[in-house]
């Protein structure tokens, strides 16, 4: 029998080969197979846990970890790396990606907004992508 299909803690499909969520475990690597990703996008403090890693070369899936500190000012990410974020995404050879932070929520959730921004939604429309 084979192991069931779960995907990351707030998983969600942004559009067509963008995907978001927290922090891939070992258990949510099956289900991430099954979205054939060239890319994951790491936002978190400190670089992939060498598993992920391992997932990562295992599934031809090129991991890039921007550094994200700490929420300073109940902001979770700077400038620079929401436009560098944004740009990765934007970018049509890294598709199809997966976009995490720790939890999927705070820096993931600014980045789509951003994201969202760019595509030319609405302010509310681009904040229910953050909150």
């Amino acid at each position: 029998m084979l192991p069931p299909l779960i995907p990351p803690f707030r998983y969600a499909t942004v559009e067509d080969e963008v995907y978001r969520g927290a922090y891939p475990k070992k258990r949510n690597y099956r289900f991430l197979k099954r979205l054939k990703l060239k890319t994951m996008l790491s936002l978190t403090p400190d670089p992939p846990v060498l598993e992920l890693l391992e997932f990562c070369q295992s599934q031809n899936i090129r991991n890039i970890h921007l550094q994200v500190n700490k929420v300073k000012d109940n902001v979770p990410l700077g400038y620079s790396r929401a436009i560098q974020s944004v740009q990765i995404i934007i970018d049509p050879s890294n598709l199809p990606i997966f976009i995490h932070c720790l939890d999927g929520a705070d820096v993931t959730g600014l980045v789509i907004a951003c994201l969202r921004k760019l595509q030319m939604w609405s302010i509310p429309s681009c904040m229910s992508e953050f909150l």
